[in-house]
């Protein structure tokens, strides 16, 4: 039965105006914590979005091109004698190994980058990823970053070997006998941390953005925005 106001109207909007005002605030936690979540993956969402679409490498005699979504073909001229070795793309980055470098393409950048290999210098292996490319020879570990059109090396010790190289979404990581080499889409550089003597690698898991590797006696982590390596013991 609708109860009358003391000025004689019903009250029937005054009782819903205080339940939807209840479930409102019911309902705040809630909507806070996903305006948190939006925000938290807000930079990634942003950094991973690329400018330039897929990419598909076309390699000829006496060039590499490269398409994209966005615009015509961009070419880079094969050096005398230089001939084509593999070639691939994935994602926004496209990737050639010649016969003395490495060449990668970004999509958001619409550019060929390269790196020199040594006389003695022979590739191992390489992975391919949407933002990223790892490589190794005998002699350095190679990383290129789509994002900011960029090589990054580093040297390998003198009994240094690679063993692994393993990636994921926006990070990389190599393994070798000595330590592992964390590589991402966002910070430049190769991050490192080494093996104990009686150390030995396990398991390497990864995720869009981080990889989880498992020791004989800890796990360490590398996460894509960082700068180091978490160790868990």
């Amino acid at each position: 039965m609708i109860q009358p106001s003391p000025s004689g109207r019903a009250v029937v909007g005054w009782d819903a105006g205080r339940t939807s005002m209840r479930r409102s605030i019911a309902l705040m936690p809630a909507m806070i914590m996903v305006s948190i979540a939006g925000l938290l993956l807000m930079p990634t969402l942003s950094q991973s979005r690329g400018g330039g679409g897929q990419v598909t490498v076309t390699p000829t005699a006496d060039k590499v091109i490269a398409w994209s979504a966005v615009g015509g073909g961009v070419e880079e001229s094969l050096q005398p004698g230089e001939s084509v070795v593999t070639s691939g793309a994935r994602g926004h980055t496209g990737f050639v190994q010649t016969s003395n470098r490495l060449l990668g393409f970004s999509s958001g950048l619409r550019q060929w980058r390269d790196v020199r290999l040594g006389v003695e210098e022979h590739i191992g292996r390489y992975q391919l990823l949407p933002f990223l490319i790892l490589a190794h020879t005998n002699q350095q570990v190679h990383g290129f970053q789509e994002t900011r059109g960029h090589w990054t090396s580093i040297s390998l010790g003198p009994s240094e070997t690679v063993s692994q190289l393993r990636g994921q979404g926006h990070v990389a990581v190599a393994i070798t006998n000595e330590r592992a080499l964390g590589f991402s889409t966002y910070t430049g550089g190769f991050f490192d941390i080494a093996w104990t003597p009686q150390e030995r690698v396990l398991s390497v898991d990864g995720s869009q953005n981080g990889m989880v590797v498992r020791t004989s006696s800890r796990t360490v982590i590398f996460k894509s925005q960082s700068t180091g390596w978490t160790e868990v013991r």
